[in-house]
């Protein structure tokens, strides 16, 4: 036991924490944000219109993301039915909040990693590691959430071009499909969808960063 907690980069853990608690946090904020700007008050009602991370935390996915690297939040519940536009569009765009709003944080969090090494912010490795990690997590889960796989995010924009009765068949064996997606992710094969959409992703940030 000495030996495999003498291995452990406790550096490492103590920013992966609060940048992995941002990054679920913000995610889950901008779904619910998006829904309630599209007319639908659900998650403002639910209280998860809060920067108070354990108003998205599940407790199974958090414990999962650490030990797998594979784990999920308490998703923001949201009524369609109330959306200003249509119900398709509406949750394609309730979708996309969630990945872009890691996309977003990844970029800030390269721009002060830039701003460290260029000495307009003092260096410190301290800093440098927390936004190192706060990068890396919301690039996994920007790219991961793009997934076209149901429950993710990705399969929600995908099925603005699937027939409704193709839809309501998907997202009525919604417990199904989570369970493949945990089965294709603790073996291995979620991670060649990933590899290719992460590298994507840190392209794009290197071109708008540097």
């Amino acid at each position: 036991m000495y030996n495999l907690l003498s291995q452990i980069n406790w550096l490492e853990v103590a920013f992966s924490v609060p940048a992995l608690l941002i990054a679920l946090t913000f995610h889950e904020f901008c779904h619910g944000l998006a829904a309630t700007i599209l007319g639908d008050d659900t998650p403002r009602l639910q209280g998860r219109l809060s920067p108070n991370p354990l108003r998205h935390l599940d407790l199974v996915g958090t414990i999962m993301l650490f030990l797998f690297k594979f784990g999920w939040a308490k998703p923001v519940e949201v009524n369609p039915n109330n959306f200003r536009i249509g119900r398709k569009i509406g949750m394609a765009i309730v979708a996309v909040a969630g990945p872009l709003s890691n996309l977003l944080l990844a970029v800030g969090a390269a721009f002060c990693m830039k701003f460290i090494d260029s000495g307009v912010i003092p260096s410190n490795p301290y800093f440098y590691t927390f936004f190192y990690m706060l990068m890396l997590y919301n690039v996994c889960f920007a790219a991961f959430n793009i997934l076209p796989l149901p429950p993710l995010d990705g399969s929600k924009v995908v099925a603005l071009i699937l027939p409704d009765e193709w839809v309501d068949t998907v997202y009525g064996n919604t417990q199904l499909f989570t369970l493949l997606l945990v089965l294709f992710a603790t073996t291995g094969y979620v991670g060649k969808f990933m590899t290719p959409l992460v590298n994507w992703v840190y392209y794009f940030i290197n071109m708008i960063v540097y």
